[in-house]
């Protein structure tokens, strides 16, 4: 886990993050507070990139991934918009064969093939529990598989592909199918809960649900984009996610964009782990908003269940419809009470904060969250040295507070390296 904020105006984009990673998984899972999230993404200091969620892509380390990226951009001038770097990145990194061999993209495809096979049997056994239920006969499981097999296919048949996968991705790995069926029939014949699933319709199914629904079960990277293009007098930010490679094609989305103009105010927004700074900025987190659901749901039915108790005639279908209009408008309607009285008024102070204050505020926000985290969580997934960085259209990218793992001023030839590669 981790926990990130960004902040802009017309002056500058600030960025903040921590330093705490988690590697392995329960039952022993290992954080670390060395971790480096922001990063220099341009030869020429007018991007920024932050990253949460996987630390990797594909197998690659995204510091090293990152790294190389801006080598290989210093032989070019600023690209136009800072779009153009999400490009451009993508275009980096889609089949890369030194980041990424074919034989690695072949065996992560093996890979994810079986994770949709499971997400597939886990749908089957969500709508027909018979087919897990180890107390059915074998004629009652293979049943209800057949019936969850039918629906989930319907299902998937009327998706369509998950941009930027195509067809042509989708017959590609059919092409491979006959292997992919073998080893999971072997896989399949050592797990006793799915022994009663067709091998042959699975693997068809496990296909196009790689292909259609791959965000359902692939872990993926928050990457966030933030600065100039060489046109761009104001800053802007993109945030896209990353799940890597399916085969040839390199799965991404855009997620959220802003940008300043000469109209948009200052914009803040935070990422990962961001409870604490939710309360800060919009009087609220998703914690309090889902008890605020259920609890005002609560209260509404209760009131239809008093009056019906008290002798009026309320038929459910009235009833139903008057709480499925009126519930809804009641949640839009406190959380824009929430925003006037605490997100409004912070991005017009925002408008008029000096680059400084900007990153004395993020640097606070994360020192919140961290200590909220440290006293109520033994996970230990916030914490360790905040990083803050800077961009501005004149000065570029500028660090006001980096964590080493080495103590400068003991390398000087990577300085000198360093400043050689500024030239």
């Amino acid at each position: 886990m981790t926990s990130e904020v960004l902040m802009l105006n017309k002056d500058a984009v600030v960025i903040a993050a921590d330093s705490a990673v988690t590697t392995g998984r329960d039952p022993h899972p290992r954080y670390s507070k060395a971790a480096n999230k922001i990063f220099d993404l341009s030869i020429h200091g007018n991007v920024a990139v932050t990253i949460f969620a996987a630390a990797e892509i594909d197998r690659v380390p995204w510091e090293l991934a990152l790294k190389q990226f801006r080598r290989q951009d210093s032989k070019n001038a600023q690209l136009p918009k800072l779009e153009d770097y999400v490009g451009a990145l993508v275009a980096y990194l889609k089949g890369n064969p030194s980041l990424f061999p074919a034989a690695v993209r072949a065996d992560l495809l093996k890979k994810q093939f079986f994770w949709a096979a499971r997400f597939v049997l886990e749908q089957v056994g969500i709508k027909f529990p018979d087919f897990i239920n180890s107390s059915k006969t074998s004629g009652e499981r293979i049943a209800a598989w057949g019936k969850g097999e039918a629906i989930v296919a319907q299902e998937l048949g009327a998706r369509s592909y998950q941009d930027p996968l195509t067809h042509i991705d989708h017959q590609n790995i059919i092409a491979q199918s006959a292997a992919l069926q073998a080893e999971l029939a072997t896989l399949i014949a050592n797990t006793p809960e799915y022994l009663h699933a067709d091998v042959a319709k699975l693997t068809l199914l496990a296909i196009e649900s790689l292909v259609k629904q791959p965000t359902e079960f692939i872990s993926y990277t928050g990457l966030v984009f933030a600065g100039y293009g060489e046109e761009e007098i104001f800053p802007s930010f993109i945030h896209i996610e990353m799940y890597g490679h399916i085969g040839d094609t390199l799965l991404w989305k855009k997620v959220n964009n802003y940008a300043i103009t000469h109209d948009n105010d200052a914009f803040i927004l935070p990422f990962a782990q961001s409870s604490m700074i939710d309360r800060f900025t919009d009087g609220f987190d998703n914690t309090l908003n889902g008890i605020i659901y259920r609890e005002s749901l609560n209260s509404y039915n209760y009131v239809v269940s008093d009056l019906i108790a008290s002798g009026l005639a309320i038929p459910s279908a009235v009833s139903d419809s008057i709480i499925a209009k009126r519930h809804p408008e009641f949640m839009k309607a406190w959380v824009h009470k929430n925003w006037d009285l605490n997100f409004h008024p912070l991005r017009r102070v925002l408008n008029s904060l000096s680059v400084s204050e900007m990153g004395h505020l993020a640097e606070s926000l994360l020192v919140l969250e961290e200590l909220r985290e440290r006293v109520t969580s033994p996970s230990e997934s916030v914490g360790g040295p905040i990083d803050v960085v800077v961009v501005t259209k004149a000065e570029g990218l500028l660090w006001l507070k980096r964590k080493h793992f080495f103590n400068p001023q003991l390398n000087s030839r990577y300085l000198n390296r360093s400043k050689s590669d500024y030239n």
